[in-house]
């Protein structure tokens, strides 16, 4: 690359629906970042509060998108659409990325461009001080890949998401191959995501943290969802891909049924204890039929077929 050739765009493209009080963190993580050529557009999602008024502080610094509340799947597609960098790479507006993340990353797929995409390791954040994921003496950047969440990762996707979505930087040309996330998704959209990134080619993990993922402290319990999304995703991807990874490995039929049941109990334990004793008592059903799931499917079981012992549980743990 000559001397006067700028280095390729990354374009960062940010969902941010009432966020207001952690907008501008999140922001100023992208733009303090020492990699020179960033285009960030935030995707406002219908945001009730002041985050528009926060973002136009930024003046041309940053590209601002705005649409109807449609959720984080369309406006990260949103976003997809107004970029115009050589890579595309996402952040939360609640979210962050420490020093050094996209010059780390960009670099690494500079020197193996065999790879499709980089992501790195995060951490959960409390909100306070950043200084504890930081080394004290960096001394330039860490390309130290993460082995085994390395190379062709269909497989290990099946069994969980592994990649989080802040943490990840793809190739704009595999974006378009891969195309957009999946707006019927209420949630899982993103590992729906990296399960069709995961045929298209290898996929590298930095094993150095590189971004924050904020903690909600609010909230008590988990919100269950309409429909099993985790499971959905799964059971879509295999009847799509079948069992076996691009590169040659296969899972076998029973550890696939293991992950299958798995999806199905925690849906359950989720439903069970947030008061939704009809959809517990589904999954459990399901999730009865795997030797791993069986005793502790059962035990819940139980007590969902019944309301007045379910009640007395439900009584006890609160």
């Amino acid at each position: 690359m000559q001397a006067n050739t700028p280095p390729p765009k990354v374009s960062v493209v940010m969902p941010c629906y009432n966020n207001a009080a952690y907008v501008r963190q999140a922001v100023d993580s992208v733009l303090q970042q020492d990699y020179p050529n960033i285009e960030l557009i935030v995707v406002d999602d219908g945001s009730r509060d002041n985050s528009l008024e926060v973002l136009a502080g930024y003046g041309e610094q940053i590209k601002v998108v705005s649409q109807p509340n449609q959720g984080p799947a369309a406006a990260r597609n949103n976003g997809i659409r107004h970029a115009t960098g050589d890579y595309i790479a996402f952040l939360d507006s609640d979210d962050l990325w420490l020093p050094g993340k996209l010059s780390a990353q960009l670099a690494f797929l500079a020197q193996y461009p065999d790879y499709i995409a980089c992501y790195c390791s995060w951490s959960v954040w409390d909100g306070r001080s950043t200084d504890q994921f930081i080394p004290c003496e960096q001394t330039g950047q860490s390309l130290e890949l993460q082995q085994d969440k390395s190379g062709w990762l269909y497989l290990p996707l099946l069994e969980d998401s592994v990649i989080h979505t802040i943490s990840l930087v793809i190739k704009k040309e595999v974006v378009d191959q891969a195309g957009f996330f999946n707006e019927t998704l209420r949630v899982g959209e993103d590992h729906d995501y990296w399960l069709r990134l995961s045929r298209i080619g290898k996929i590298a993990k930095l094993k150095q943290v590189y971004a924050l993922y904020r903690a909600n402290l609010q909230s008590v319990t988990r919100k269950v969802h309409d429909k099993n999304y985790s499971l959905l995703v799964l059971e879509s991807a295999v009847e799509k891909y079948g069992l076996c990874s691009p590169d040659g490995s296969c899972l076998p039929e029973s550890i696939y049924r293991q992950y299958v049941a798995q999806r199905h109990f925690v849906y359950g334990y989720q439903s069970f204890w947030a008061g939704h004793r009809d959809k517990a008592r589904l999954s459990f059903i399901n999730s009865v039929k795997h030797p791993n799931y069986c005793l502790k499917s059962m035990l819940y079981l139980a007590c969902s077929q019944f309301g007045f012992l379910y009640q007395r549980v439900l009584t006890k743990k609160v």
